[in-house]
């Protein structure tokens, strides 16, 4: 399969027209041998032991302090690792690589830990796409011209419907980032992946265009746009 891949992180119309005077988000690219992903105000890149095409967006979370330190500790702690095309269920592995490295980033941090990011991971090997998802970053596929969104917000309200509770106040709310945890779902400390809703997988055709994203696209354009 032909890939390309390329990765737009900017901090918007910034602080002079209202906006953030300094990025909070990170992303990471790793294909053909090479990872990259932002260090400060600049790209970093480093040789890529792995197969097909890691892709991630995180989004650090503004309301936290150093949400740029969340989101940059996020994608480093995906960097290492070798995706090897040899995995037998690369949709789980996926999905323990999210868990460990939570669990890793979460032992090395001062308490009480007062930063977040969200993380959308995606593996693309061979003919198929394995994803994973903490947070409100997005996954969409475009594929005939059709625009289909891949993965589900945590919000408050997403965990209620799941778990047939009442509706929940404030529920656009988000329920849990990367680094954080969750909040109210029964592990305060830990994440909440439910394999075949935070994760997934299908075959990709030819002509298919994957679109990962923050809330600072989705929550301002339409989806024509």
């Amino acid at each position: 399969m032909n890939l390309k891949a390329a990765a737009e992180c900017s901090v918007g119309i910034g602080a002079a027209q209202g906006g953030r005077s300094r990025n909070e988000d990170n992303y990471l690219l790793a294909m053909d041998g090479q990872v990259s992903w932002r260090e400060g105000e600049q790209t970093l890149c480093q040789p890529w032991i792995g197969a097909g095409l890691i892709a991630v967006v995180a989004d650090g979370m503004g309301g936290h302090a150093d949400g740029h330190i969340a989101s940059l500790r996020a994608v480093q702690s995906i960097a290492g690792w070798p995706a090897y095309g040899s995995i037998i269920d690369p949709e789980d592995a996926l999905r323990r690589l999210v868990q460990e490295s939570h669990n890793e980033i979460r032992a090395t941090m001062a308490r009480p830990i007062q930063m977040g990011t969200t993380l959308c991971c995606i593996w693309v090997l061979r003919d198929k796409l394995y994803w994973c998802n903490v947070g409100d970053s997005r996954l969409y596929i475009l594929r005939r011209g059709v625009l289909h969104l891949l993965t589900r917000d945590h919000t408050r309200e997403e965990f209620a419907r799941r778990d047939g509770r009442p509706h929940p106040s404030h529920p656009h709310l988000l329920a849990q980032n990367f680094i954080y945890g969750s909040r109210g779902l029964g592990d305060d400390h830990g994440l909440r992946i439910d394999r075949g809703v935070d994760t997934g997988s299908i075959p990709l055709e030819a002509g298919d265009r994957l679109l990962l994203c923050s809330d600072g696209i989705y929550a301002w354009l339409e989806e024509a746009e």
